[in-house]
């Protein structure tokens, strides 16, 4: 047998003895690779962890928070004081008093400010920014949404009722994308009818506002 052979099964005879060894022993052997690689591994596991719990629920604490500001309760808003004015906002047939508007954006490349509102909203209802005058109520601009569609389903449900869905009432609560002229708008209306009804919560596509509210001159 050769001496090349030789060394050549000294050395495969010593791997293989390195590997049956116990595995304290080579972490004994080791301890100087063993240890700052499992301390990277842990780092590692460390960062990957926090990283994937800050998005996750980071996300749900910031939608949390944001449904919390957004939040209307109507129980707590007085009733309509005065007289109404000379216009009078219809919601199907019933007059009613504008108490709330909510106002979103459509796409963060059109923003829109408080004093914007009755300026469009006339263009949309002639005479509307009158009524508005008369009624004060109070306007929310909402942030951007994800989704046209789903403003009018979050808006009813962060709006509340006093009364529970189904039982007449006199708010009527109506939210919907509005129509492209003057501009497109995602807008939600709570009224305070002059007579309980049973009108409810009502979600209207754009072409649909002219034909469920209008304004008239008494």
């Amino acid at each position: 047998m050769s001496q090349t052979t030789v060394e050549t099964m000294d050395i495969l005879e010593k791997a293989k003895n390195t590997l049956d060894a116990p595995l304290e022993d080579l972490l004994r052997d080791y301890w100087w690779i063993a240890v700052p690689a499992g301390l990277i591994l842990l780092l590692l596991l460390y960062a990957i962890l926090e990283r994937t719990g800050r998005l996750i629920f980071g996300r749900r604490k910031t939608a949390s928070n944001q449904g919390d500001r957004l939040r209307e309760n109507l129980a707590d808003y007085p009733p309509p004081t005065g007289s109404p004015g000379p216009r009078r906002l219809l919601i199907e047939g019933w007059p009613a008093r504008i108490r709330l508007v909510v106002i979103a954006p459509v796409g963060k490349e059109n923003p829109i400010a408080v004093s914007d509102v009755a300026p469009i909203l006339d263009q949309m209802f002639r005479g509307l920014a009158e009524v508005l005058k008369n009624d004060q109520p109070l306007i929310r601009i909402w942030p951007p949404q994800l989704s046209s569609q789903g403003f009018a389903p979050t808006f009813h449900r962060l709006v509340h009722k006093p009364e529970p869905e189904g039982q007449p009432s006199h708010w009527v609560l109506v939210a919907g994308q509005t129509p492209s002229r003057p501009r497109p708008l995602l807008l939600g209306l709570a009224l305070w009818a002059d007579e309980a009804n049973t009108l409810g919560r009502l979600t209207l596509e754009p072409g649909q506002w002219l034909g469920v509210l209008s304004v008239r001159s008494q």
